[in-house]
Parts: C-alpha cells; structure tokens; sequence
C-alpha cells in the first residue's frame, strides 16, 4: 500500500501522469479521455495541506488542480487569522483550488432546505476570504442520511453527488487507511477516471511512521503552536515555562 509520505505521493502524481491521466476539478472532469480528480479535506491542519501543495507545484508544473476542501466551522484553525489566510493563499499560488469543506453537525439540521442554507452561508464566507467564488462542498464526517438524500445545491456542485463514484473510480485514504490499493490501480490504468480523496492531515516528509507517532507528533506541534501564539501575548512566558521542555517531548 501506498505510505503516508511526501515522497510517496510525489510517486503517485508521477505514475498518474505517466498513465496519461489529465488532471481535472470538479467543473471539466469530462474534458479528456483518461481524467483524475484529486480531492483533499483539510481537517486538521492547512499547514500540511501547503506542504501537499507545494509538492503537487513541484510534480506538475502545468497544475494538479486538486481540490482542497476547507473547514469554515472547526475547532482546529480559524481561516480568519492571518498564518490560515497565507496557508489558504499559498495553496492557491500552487495551484490548488478552494472548495468547502462542510460539517453539518455544527448545526442543529431540521430537514435538507436548512442544510443548503448552512452551505450556501458557509461558501459566502469562504468565498468572500479568498476572493473569488466557491463552487464545490464536500461534507466532513457525512451523516447516512446525507449520503442516501444526493443533495443538489444551488451553484455549489457536491463532491458526493453519484456521479463522482458511479461514473469514476473513488479510492479514499479516509482514517489513514486505504481501502483499496490505490497504486494498482493507477498502474492498471483500467478506470478512465478517478476520483482520488487524500487527507493532508496523515502525510509527512521521510520514513512512514505508524499510527501512535504521527498521532503524537500532531498532539505535540499543536502545543508548540499554542505556545508560540501564547508568547506573542504574554510577557516573559519563557521565563516561566521554556519551549524546549515542550520540544523534548516530541517523538
């Protein structure tokens, strides 16, 4: 199976290519004969997803045109603050574009008209932060009753609609898992279209490291963040409590 690496996905965007596959979004996947739809919920960290983008600009020149779907609603970043504003930015400098990424348990949902509201709502605000029109959801963590409704939204296309698995071929790395071997696949080349969902949140740079580690390593980088942004607002914190004793636990 493919590993949650930088290089190894680098391997992946080489070997679609090599098959003749076209890089497409959501709006021109029909456009060629041989298309690959590549598709990243940003979950936990937009500064993986830069990291997933600068690889896809460094690969393919020319453009992934990966999709990176962003949270508006998450207790993990806030796109308001400025490092989330240039993470977003830089990601579409690489070429990426910016769809919504949707949690409806955010919400007190009644019925699906209220679930549109929330989801035009959301991708007004997005939009309104990266400057230019957001035309495409994915739900973050699907309710059954989601998945069964194929909801169609008003100027949004939704990443889940039928189309996108009965008309390409979805492999996803959903939970750090592949459920299917992603590389055979590609190296079959017997599906003309693919829909590729990858979570920047699993991948790093050098070896793999199992499940517990790349939990850990996450854990504890967020709590040199919230130290870092803690300095900037309180006088001698160092004094009190030095970074290094967070950094020595780190993996």
């Amino acid at each position: 199976m493919m590993q949650f690496t930088y290089e190894s996905y680098a391997v992946m965007l080489r070997n679609l290519r090599d098959k003749g596959y076209q890089f497409r979004n959501y709006g021109n996947w029909q456009e060629a004969d041989r298309t690959v739809i590549l598709r990243h919920d940003v979950d936990n960290s937009l500064q993986k997803a830069v990291h997933l983008s600068t690889v896809e600009k460094t690969i393919c020149p020319e453009g992934a045109h990966a999709t990176y779907f962003v949270l508006v609603s998450t207790n993990f970043y806030n796109i308001h603050s400025k490092s989330s504003r240039e993470c977003i930015h830089k990601i579409m400098q690489n070429g990426g574009n910016i769809g919504l990424h949707f949690d409806e348990t955010q919400y007190a949902i009644s019925d699906e008209q209220e679930m549109k509201q929330y989801v035009h709502d959301e991708a007004v605000i997005l939009s309104d932060l990266i400057g230019q029109k957001v035309d495409v959801v994915s739900m973050h963590r699907p309710s059954e009753k989601f998945l069964c409704s194929n909801i169609s939204f008003s100027g949004i296309i939704n990443s889940y609609e039928e189309t996108y698995f009965q008309k390409m071929k979805y492999v996803s790395d959903s939970r750090r898992h592949w459920r299917e071997n992603v590389e055979e696949i590609i190296e079959s080349a017997i599906y003309p279209r693919l829909h590729i969902l990858t979570h920047p949140f699993w991948y790093r740079e050098g070896q793999e490291w199992n499940l517990h580690d790349t939990l850990q390593e996450a854990i504890l980088t967020a709590s040199l963040d919230y130290y870092d942004n803690l300095n900037e607002n309180f006088r001698d914190l160092e004094g009190e409590i030095a970074r290094s004793e967070i950094e020595r636990r780190k993996v």
